[in-house]
């Protein structure tokens, strides 16, 4: 289920990323991150990745930092952001620049193309990437360059919108397309892993996991109406409350799936 091109960063930034948009998302998934479950599904996600001291980190997707800063903080490793919405960035870099001298020295953020980004091979312990690429459709491509930029025995690990493995309503096919969303099936996600050479590919179904998150994020967001709705507006909250709601009908129905991936170089 492909778009032929990849979002671009005018789409990106004008709609899905709007400085608002990135701003409004914060508020379900808390400051600083703009990925399913925010900090706390990170923490759990992040102790899968044996991180150390001194390790070097590419955050593909980074978002407005919550990945990288949490990391820095907690495991003492260097990371290297890339985003392709330049709003992402701003803010990312703006809170940086607020940060102790000590994390300012461990984090750098970019804007970039991770399709056409040049990195020197074997110079990542770790790549990360949580929900991002989901909008690039060549992903085999990706993932061959993704393998080249590991050292050898470095980790990729991966959290990403899948598609279950069935026909699809319209309504799913609708929302692929207005996104321009690239979805596979967890498990011919895993096999692009595979044939990029990646060793030890786990290719895991988190749907459920998925669907508990939405459910608690909801949960949380919506007694907040009130104080989002002096910052932003009615219309703002019943968009964020809907989608939330949209993405539980369509994972319940099957269209919709998430998965995680680890493998090896």
């Amino acid at each position: 289920m492909s778009n032929k091109a990849p979002a671009s960063q005018e789409f990106l930034d004008t709609n899905q990323y709007s400085r608002k948009s990135i701003l409004r998302y914060e508020r379900i998934f808390g400051h600083t991150w703009v990925s399913t479950g925010g900090e706390a599904t990170s923490k759990d996600l992040l102790i899968k990745m044996g991180l150390r001291p001194g390790m070097r980190v590419l955050d593909v997707g980074c978002g407005t930092g919550g990945s990288a800063f949490y990391m820095a903080r907690h495991y003492g490793v260097h990371v290297h952001g890339v985003d392709l919405s330049t709003n992402m960035i701003d803010i990312a870099k703006d809170r940086l620049n607020r940060e102790e001298k000590y994390l300012q020295s461990m984090i750098k953020f970019e804007v970039g193309d991770i399709t056409k980004v040049q990195y020197d091979n074997a110079s990542y312990d770790i790549i990360y990437s949580r929900d991002t690429i989901l909008h690039i459709p060549n992903k085999e491509d990706l993932y061959r360059t993704l393998q080249a930029w590991l050292k050898p025995g470095g980790k990729l690990f991966v959290t990403d919108y899948c598609r279950g493995d069935q026909e699809h309503s319209q309504e799913f096919l609708d929302y692929v397309k207005r996104r321009g969303y690239d979805l596979r099936t967890v498990k011919a996600y895993g096999k692009v892993l595979e044939e990029a050479g990646f060793k030890d590919v786990q290719a895991v179904d988190m749907t459920p996991t998925f669907i508990s998150v939405l459910q608690n994020e909801l949960k949380y967001f919506e007694p907040t109406r009130d104080a989002f709705i002096q910052d932003y507006s009615e219309k703002d909250y019943k968009e964020i409350v809907d989608g939330w709601r949209q993405k539980l009908v369509r994972c319940s129905a099957g269209d919709q799936a998430w998965g995680m991936f680890l493998a090896t170089r």
